[in-house]
């Protein structure tokens, strides 16, 4: 490199570079300090005065100083230009990340180096604070799922190589959004650090923790050991997640549902972790707070019911598919009509004819119940408005007591069909009155107060209090069909319908018992107290166009099975 002409020595550059921000220096070749800028002074923290008598020894480790030496000679002998990212130590102690750029140059008959430092410190920390907040969670600290898919690919290619297992967890908080919505989130977040710190303390370090969002977290367990010892760490997890967890200076309870899937030859990452979280749906589905495994029966199932709720979806909003059957109640004293009750069908091209019993535990699950329950609600007004004479029963779902417009979509429906409000009752669950808040039991009593009937369905497979009974604001009670089926051989069952219907006697309340299929049952029933029946001994379920012959006919009270 040839200067300009009116620089003829190396002390004329020094004006140019001290206007220059970043350090810069000039060596001969006796690796000796002969030039800085102002800026190479502070970064050394040395005068320049002293910095002059200086060479590399005086300023950094000898281990430093090695390899600056041996990049300098490389310049020299070459001439050609040099840029390294490289770690010095400055004039505090510290270590800073530079990247320096070297370059020969030539001055009459001397040869200089020249080098140009650029301080990159900053850049690195944050660029390496990003990288880390691209694969940890910044609530927890954990793994996110980026980081946890690569660890579990990790596994997987040490299985292939050692034949060392690995297991997957998927866990999830059950009631997490009450603490949200109870002590606000900022507890929330607290008691998501406190869980968080105590799976650190069940596994090893060389398991991962991760969490994946929200109230969900997951697991690897690294050379996983025997089932039994799986099973151990789950029940442990379980454990840590029913402790109570102080916050805001009470005491909020949760539990934990974990799924659990074990690693297998072909299994990938993202397979892996589908299967676990198939295990944790079953999990949440069966009541919450336990572990269950993979297994190739589960994952027909939960595919099926996946397959379902998306037909159904497709169903409602195309209002195809979807049916609404009637099956009769008869009065026991005459056996006359007393009323019909709605039941959903449907139509699925590739199942056939589904019960109930078959989707609607799936439209529950997916919040897909409030706009069926709706529809069915709607098509069985319209139907039944045209028998003034005749009660309909229709069930709801908590979560459709649940919704905020509840009252006012039902009556909505009951002014357009025409059907008057005495004519309508709504079956719910005895769960569903006492599992639900205040907003729910107002909703029912406002519903009532407009002259809807409410049924209480199922009796005894709940909370079995006949107690309860006596609280509910309920204008009938349905005993459940498993014990109208036991009825004539358990003893149990008897003593239960009795209980059922002479409390309901006192209190002024109707008794209906379904699942009514043999005239033993039938004539025991009526013997005990029953006031309406109802099964496949007097009709099945019938279709919309049954149904209307069967209501415009002159015997109603004739069996139609």
């Amino acid at each position: 490199m040839r200067l300009a002409d009116d620089i003829s020595s190396i002390t004329d550059l020094q004006a140019i570079i001290d206007v220059m921000p970043s350090p810069i220096f000039v060596k001969n070749r006796k690796h000796h300090f002969v030039l800085l800028n102002s800026a190479a002074c502070e970064f050394f923290g040395r005068s320049r005065e002293v910095l002059l008598s200086f060479c590399d020894t005086d300023l950094f480790p000898p281990e430093e100083v090695s390899v600056f030496h041996t990049i300098d000679d490389q310049v020299f002998e070459t001439g050609e230009d040099n840029e390294n990212e490289e770690q010095v130590t400055d004039a505090t102690g510290h270590t800073r990340t530079v990247i320096t750029r070297k370059r020969r140059v030539r001055l009459g008959d001397a040869v200089y180096l020249v080098g140009i430092v650029s301080d990159v410190t900053a850049y690195r920390e944050a660029e390496a604070h990003s990288r880390y907040l691209s694969f940890h969670d910044t609530l927890t600290g954990l793994p996110n799922r980026a980081l946890f898919a690569e660890r579990i690919d990790q596994a997987l290619l040490r299985r292939r190589r050692t034949g060392e297992a690995c297991t997957v967890l998927y866990i999830d908080l059950d009631r997490f959004k009450e603490v949200n919505d109870t002590y606000g989130h900022l507890a929330g977040d607290a008691l998501i650090q406190a869980f968080a710190a105590r799976l650190t303390t069940i596994v090893r370090a060389s398991d991962t923790v991760c969490r994946l969002g929200g109230d969900e977290f997951a697991i690897l367990l690294v050379d996983s050991g025997e089932r039994s010892d799986i099973e151990q760490i789950c029940q442990r997890i379980l454990a840590a997640a029913a402790e109570p967890f102080l916050i805001e200076g009470a005491r909020a309870f949760v539990s934990a549902s974990v799924g659990v899937a074990d690693a297998l030859e072909g299994l990938g990452s993202t397979e892996m972790q589908r299967r676990a979280d198939v295990a944790l749906y079953q999990a949440k589905r069966e009541g919450r707070g336990c572990f269950r495994r993979f297994t190739a029966a589960l994952d027909e199932q939960i595919q099926r019911s996946r397959r379902l709720e998306a037909d159904l979806r497709e169903c409602i909003a195309t209002a195809s598919g979807l049916e609404v059957y009637y099956q009769p109640l008869f009065a026991t004293a005459g056996e006359t009509l007393a009323g019909m009750e709605a039941l959903a069908r449907w139509h699925h091209p590739e199942f056939g004819l589904l019960q109930p019993a078959d989707f609607i535990p799936v439209a529950e699950e997916s919040g897909l119940i409030v706009p069926l329950g709706k529809w069915v609600l709607e098509q069985a007004c319209t139907m039944m408005a045209r028998w003034p004479d005749i009660s309909l029963a229709v069930n709801f779902s908590p979560v459709q007591l649940r919704e905020e417009a509840l009252v006012h979509d039902v009556l909505e429906i009951l002014v357009r069909s025409g059907l008057a409000p005495e004519r309508l009752q709504l079956e719910v669950t005895e769960g569903a009155i006492l599992d639900t808040d205040k907003a729910v039991r107002d909703r029912l009593t406002a519903l009532r107060a407009t002259g809807i009937k409410i049924v209480l369905d199922d009796f005894g497979t709940g909370y079995s209090s006949l107690t309860h009974l006596q609280k509910f604001d309920v204008d009938k009670v349905k005993i459940d069909k498993s014990f109208v089926h036991d009825i004539s051989s358990d003893s149990e069952s008897v003593a239960i319908v009795h209980a059922v219907t002479g409390l309901a006697r006192v209190i002024g309340i109707p008794v209906t018992a379904e699942g009514v299929e043999t005239a033993e049952q039938r004539n025991m029933l009526r013997a005990i107290g029953c006031t309406e029946l109802q099964g496949f001994l007097f009709s099945r379920p019938l279709s919309p166009d049954d149904a209307a012959r069967f209501l415009s006919g002159t015997t109603k009270w004739t069996n139609a099975a």
